[in-house]
């Protein structure tokens, strides 16, 4: 299904691009400002794996306080699916309803099939339902502004991944609580594995060319930990859907323009397979392809040896929090609620641990 991108522009989750029109497009920096950066004169294997993050999510919460349940207490939870057809959104949904389940509450869900617009008319459609809380994740959390007045108003809390997409951001007004997908420390871990691999690597990136400020976050920072690292940047080119196909053609542009690249982070696990791809059909094996979200085609080609890593970020657990987080609310425990948490849960998946991985999807 095709979404114009300029409605794309607040996704909350990498796989949420999985629809957009394909294409490839450059952007970055070049050789001399990568060899300029006071970053870029390497550090050694035992450097890097002394190194802690301590970047912005570090100070944040990794948990809501699990809940205790309350004999008796009934409550329903509103679930606006941005798209079932998404694995990981799909998965989301059925944490959601475990928990829910466990906690002796019901789900009302709905899915919007990426249409920002249906997404706002299921939202208001789920507070005519008198649901106690909602939890989601927002295709456009700007279009929800009245409708998160009205929840307000009907006393139905509203829980949120992601938005703001920033550790310490100020809390967008009308969201109760929001928990972040740890894309940070997700880039500190992958470029710390990498660096410690092959210490002073030349890398680049394969981004996604979409108005979407978090993606864009997570290249932006995927550069900034590999060079505090002391891996060396080389250039960025991006492409402009989530897939192998759009991954391949990226990865094909910029092995074509930098023929000594040592390694690519990608910002996603599918356009880091069509990266891996890209390279083997240019004879690079030798190219490190990292991943990120711990997607099953990811995760079979760590196994396989077709991708040095990925990187863990268990949906399931995203949206259990969040139940956890709207049940506490709702029965007058833990309050009050930190505003915004972290996943807690990501790790590096390499090939040593790749067998004991659950992946998404």
């Amino acid at each position: 299904m095709t979404i114009d991108p300029r409605r794309a522009r607040r996704f909350l989750a990498p796989l949420l691009v999985l629809a957009l029109a394909a294409g490839v497009a450059g952007c970055g920096g070049d050789d001399d400002e990568a060899t300029t950066t006071a970053a870029a004169s390497g550090a050694s294997a035992e450097q890097v794996a002394s190194r802690a993050y301590d970047g912005p999510e570090a100070e944040l919460p990794t948990t809501f306080p699990e809940p205790t349940r309350k004999a008796g207490f009934s409550f329903t939870i509103g679930y606006p699916n941005p798209a079932r057809s998404v694995p990981s959104l799909a998965e989301q949904e059925g944490a959601v309803r475990k928990e829910v389940a466990r906690l002796g509450g019901k789900v009302i869900a709905t899915d919007a099939g990426f249409d920002v617009q249906k997404q706002v008319s299921q939202f208001e459609q789920l507070l005519s339902q008198k649901v106690d809380a909602i939890i989601l994740s927002a295709l456009d959390p700007g279009s929800l502004g009245p409708l998160l007045k009205k929840a307000a108003a009907q006393e139905v809390p509203v829980f949120v991944n992601d938005v703001p997409h920033i550790a310490g951001a100020k809390p967008v007004e009308g969201f109760t609580a929001s928990i972040l997908s740890g894309n940070d420390r997700a880039d500190f871990e992958r470029a710390k594995a990498l660096a410690e691999a092959q210490p002073g690597a030349r890398f680049g990136i394969i981004g996604l060319a979409i108005p979407a400020p978090m993606l864009q976050y997570i290249s932006e920072r995927a550069k900034h930990w590999a060079q505090e690292l002391g891996l060396r940047y080389v250039d960025r080119v991006d492409a402009k859907v989530d897939t192998v196909d759009a991954g391949a053609e990226a990865a094909t542009a910029l092995l074509a323009k930098h023929r000594d690249l040592d390694a690519i982070f990608a910002v996603g696990d599918t356009v880091a397979v069509g990266s891996s791809t890209a390279a083997r059909g240019a004879g690079r094996t030798d190219v490190k392809i990292v991943g990120l979200g711990g997607n099953a085609i990811a995760v079979q080609g760590v196994k396989d040896g077709t991708l040095f890593a990925s990187y863990l970020q268990d949906s399931r657990e995203l949206h259990k929090q969040l139940v956890w987080a709207a049940y506490d609310t709702l029965t007058k425990q833990h309050l009050p609620l930190p505003k915004q948490v972290v996943l807690g849960t990501g790790k590096v998946i390499t090939k040593e641990n790749a067998d004991s991985i659950t992946p998404i999807g």
